[in-house]
């Protein structure tokens, strides 16, 4: 596999290992397409293995994919500062992970600290089926999921467990879990299969926009098993904010849709921002209408998004 790397004139010797770093990340995974390292929204250096010629020196600024990928990168950090503002709400946490997954790739922002990203990306998305499972998709997702916590202990940070990639599949019994009805916030006319897909294992809020309006709404947040996690707020509070994300939440695919598909190709059919406590997740569904789940639970961000895959696959039959 022939690599090229880039880097900007500001770059220094105190990169040397993060690039180090970076370019054994992209020779192991060999779904990983590109990978580029940001600080404070600015490139610092770029390797991929997209097998396109080095750059022409006479060559107009902006016309190649390398370069489009750098000012999307840029892009993406800049609105990953600005949702993780936005999420502080909910009390869950910084954002530390975003995934942008559409139907011929998926991109990948990992937060090392707050004012440092690697962006990674894996093309060529082919195959149907479920979009949480796909082996390319989700070695790239744990690529830099590892390659992020790497560069955290660099720095003699723990882990922040992204993608809950750390705990997928290991046992976590709950106690105080008590069988029952989920809490419906809203219900008009939606399917009802939202609301049974919600449990106190993982995934624990579910809802069904359409036509910008939530059809339903459906938590498992009232269970004493997650009790600990509503210290900082009330189950009220969380609710509303989810409510009023959830329906905000299309506006913000659309806008990301823009940015993303000119250069990854395809629309983005599924979206992850995770944070220290869970994650939120975005499945489109068809024109105007997807589902949005929630966990707030880390350990099982996997799980909760392997979850949500399999509804949206259950509301949509023929694909998304």
């Amino acid at each position: 596999m022939e690599l090229y790397e880039e880097e900007a004139e500001h770059l220094g010797p105190e990169f040397d290992t993060t690039r180090h770093a970076c370019r054994a990340a992209i020779v192991k995974s060999p779904a990983l397409h590109y990978l580029a390292h940001y600080s404070n929204g600015v490139f610092d250096f770029g390797v991929d293995a997209l097998g396109e010629p080095p750059t022409a020196p006479d060559a107009l600024p902006g016309g190649t994919r390398r370069e489009e990928l750098k000012r999307l990168g840029r892009h993406l950090t800049f609105q990953a500062t600005a949702l993780d503002r936005a999420l502080q709400e909910a009390r869950t946490g910084r954002l530390i992970r975003t995934v942008l997954h559409t139907e011929e790739g998926a991109l990948f922002c990992d937060s090392v600290v707050p004012t440092e990203h690697v962006v990674g990306l894996v093309l060529d998305h082919a195959g149907a089926g479920p979009l949480f499972g796909h082996p390319a998709v989700d070695e790239a997702d744990r690529a830099v999921a590892e390659l992020a916590t790497a560069l955290r202990a660099d720095l003699s940070l723990g882990s922040l467990n992204p993608g809950g990639w750390a705990t997928f599949g290991a046992p976590r019994p709950l106690t105080g879990t008590e069988p029952g009805e989920p809490h419906v916030t809203v219900a008009v006319g939606a399917p009802a299969s939202c609301a049974d897909a919600v449990r106190a294992q993982d995934l624990h809020l579910v809802a069904h926009v359409a036509g910008g309006e939530v059809q339903t709404m459906a938590d498992r947040f009232d269970d004493p098993a997650l009790g600990p996690f509503f210290k900082q707020i009330t189950v009220d509070a969380r609710r509303r904010f989810y409510l009023g994300f959830a329906r905000e939440l299309g506006g913000l695919a659309t806008r990301l849709n823009r940015a993303v598909r000119p250069v990854v190709g395809g629309l983005l059919v599924r979206a992850v921002l995770d944070v220290e406590m869970g994650a939120i997740y975005y499945y489109r569904l068809g024109p105007g209408e997807y589902v949005v789940g929630v966990t707030i639970d880390q350990s099982r961000v996997g799980e909760a998004d392997d979850r949500m895959s399999a509804l949206a696959a259950r509301l949509t039959p023929f694909g998304p």
